[in-house]
C-alpha cells in the first residue's frame, strides 16, 4: 500500500524536494488498525502486560493466559468482545494442538507461545475473519486508517486507499508478517496454513475453493529446510514437480523457489501461466530470490498465483527490501 520515494530520472532537486521523512516501520497501516481494535496505538502498549514468562501456556480452562491477561487491561474494547476474543483464542488453541500432536508422539517439546507469536495469531484471526464475512467493511476500516494517518503528512509520505468502487476482497488478499529472524516464522506459517483453511469453509462460498497451495522460496536450501518441517509438523508437503499431484495438490503444499517461475517453461523453470490462481501462496523472503534488476519478479509471481486466492509472505528484512531511490532511506 505504500508508495515512497521519487521517480528515477527526476533531477536532484525535485528528488529532495519529495524525500520521505516517515519511516517504513511508521507507514503499517494495518498494523495500526488491528491495535486500534484494542483502543491503542503502539504495540507495547498491547504487549507490556504478556511479556512475563509465566504468562506463557494454557489455563485449566485451556485457555491462554494471553488472553486472560489481555481481557484483564483497562483496554477500550468498544470494537472487540471478550467473547469474540475467546473465540480466536481457542482457534489457536485448536490449530495448535493440530501441530503439537505429532512432535507429542515423537517425544519432543510441544509449542508453546511466546507473546508475540501469540499477538500475531491473534491479529491474523481478526483479518481473516473480517475478510472472509465482510471483506467490504473490512476495505472501509482500513481507509479510515489511511485517511487518518494521511492527515498530517506530507505528499510524498501518504499511502494511496483501497478503491471503494471496486471489489472489496481482491485487494485484501495478502498479509506480510515482518519479524526477527528466529522469531518462529514458520510456525506462524503453519498455523495460518491452518486459520486460513478454517474461515475457507465457514465463509459463505463466494469465491471458489482452493486450486492448490505453493511456498516460494528463495533457493533450493530453504525448500528442503521447510520441507523437513512440514514433516515435522505432520503436515503435507512436497517439493514442486511438473508431474506433481494434478487435481490433488490442493492437499499438499507445493514447495518452489520463486526462481523457477518465469514467463515460459524450460527445463528447470515453469511458467507463470501454467497455474490458475486460486491458490494459497506462503512466500519465505521472496525478494531474496531475485537478482538486480529482478526486484519487481517475485511480488510478479506472488501477485499472479493469488489472483484469486490469498497469499502471506513473511520476512525479517521487509525495512530493506522496501525502500526508495535514497541510499540508506527507507
Amino acid at each position: 500500500m505504500a508508495r515512497a520515494g521519487a521517480a528515477k530520472g527526476a533531477t536532484p532537486k525535485k528528488r529532495l524536494a519529495s524525500k520521505p521523512q516517515v519511516p517504513f516501520a511508521r507507514k503499517l497501516v494495518v498494523n495500526q488498525w488491528l491495535l486500534s481494535l484494542f483502543g491503542v496505538k503502539r504495540f507495547e502498549e498491547l504487549a507490556d502486560q504478556l511479556r512475563n514468562e509465566t504468562q506463557e501456556g494454557l489455563d485449566e480452562h485451556n485457555v491462554h493466559h494471553f488472553h486472560d491477561a489481555l481481557t484483564a487491561q483497562h483496554l477500550d474494547l468498544r470494537l472487540l468482545t471478550a467473547e469474540l476474543l475467546l473465540e480466536y483464542d481457542q482457534n489457536i488453541v485448536r490449530h495448535t494442538q493440530r501441530l503439537n500432536e505429532r512432535r507429542i508422539t515423537r517425544g519432543e517439546e510441544p509449542i508453546v507461545w511466546k507473546y508475540f507469536q501469540y499477538l500475531t495469531l491473534l491479529f491474523t484471526e481478526l483479518y481473516l475473519d473480517r475478510y472472509f464475512h465482510d471483506p467490504k467493511a473490512l476495505l472501509m476500516a482500513l481507509n479510515a486508517q489511511v485517511f487518518l494517518y494521511n492527515s498530517d503528512k506530507s505528499e510524498a509520505d501518504r499511502i494511496i486507499p483501497f478503491d471503494a468502487t471496486l471489489e472489496a476482497w481482491p485487494q485484501l488478499n495478502k498479509l506480510a508478517c515482518w519479524s526477527a529472524t528466529g522469531s518462529g516464522k514458520t510456525l506462524l506459517m503453519h498455523v495460518n496454513i491452518l486459520q486460513y483453511h478454517h474461515y475457507l469453509k465457514t465463509q459463505n462460498g463466494h469465491r471458489l475453493e482452493l486450486n492448490r497451495m505453493l511456498l516460494l522460496t528463495p533457493n533450493e536450501g530453504l525448500s528442503q529446510q521447510h520441507l523437513r518441517e512440514f514433516e515435522t509438523a505432520g503436515m503435507d508437503a512436497e517439493l514442486f514437480s511438473k508431474d506433481g499431484r494434478g487435481l490433488f495438490s490442493s492437499h499438499a503444499v507445493e514447495i518452489l523457489e520463486v526462481t523457477r517461475l518465469r514467463e515460459e517453461t524450460g527445463e528447470k523453470t515453469i511458467a507463470l501461466d501454467s497455474f490458475e490462481g486460486n491458490n494459497l501462496v506462503l512466500v519465505d523472503e521472496g525478494h531474496r530470490g531475485t537478482s538486480s534488476g529482478e526486484e519487481g519478479a517475485w511480488m510478479k509471481a506472488r501477485n499472479a498465483l493469488c489472483e484469486k486466492g490469498f497469499s502471506f509472505e513473511y520476512s525479517a528484512t521487509f525495512g530493506q527490501a522496501v525502500k526508495p531511490d535514497f541510499p540508506g532511506e527507507i
